[in-house]
């Protein structure tokens, strides 16, 4: 799958870009909210994997304006400060996934293998190994 990370953390976007990437799936990056719509208008993606706190928007921002590049791009939040009318708010705009920091690697690449398998009729990396614990 082609993914989009969006991650205002250095330190935790280079993690996910490695991980993620490691599983066989192309990677593109942004710090921002608006770098990230700049590359959605660009670039087709099948995956938005999402901070839900960036620096100059929320993810309830940024969504609705990424799905009007991407319609069909699938969106995994990823929060540090989780509560349950978070999860409710991101869910009414149609997330796939929730998800809170840290974020488990096996999850995140059951996740990415589950909706690679929907998308492709297979797992993207069948040579990866599963990732090691965090």
């Amino acid at each position: 799958m082609n993914i989009l990370i969006v991650e205002d953390d250095l330190f935790y976007r280079d993690m996910l870009t490695g991980m993620v990437h490691g599983w066989g799936h192309d990677v593109t990056c942004s710090e921002n909210g608006c770098a990230a719509l700049e590359k959605a208008f660009a670039m087709d993606f099948d995956l938005f994997l999402l901070d839900v706190f960036l620096p100059d928007m929320t993810a309830m921002d940024l969504i609705p304006r990424l799905r009007v590049f991407r319609p069909d791009a699938r969106v995994i939040t990823l929060t540090g400060q989780s509560s349950r009318d978070l999860e409710l708010e991101l869910r009414k705009l149609g997330i796939a996934y929730y998800m809170a920091k840290p974020v488990p690697a096996v999850e995140l690449k059951s996740i990415l293998d589950h909706m690679g398998r929907r998308k492709y009729g297979r797992t993207p990396c069948h040579a990866c190994p599963p990732p090691a614990a965090p």
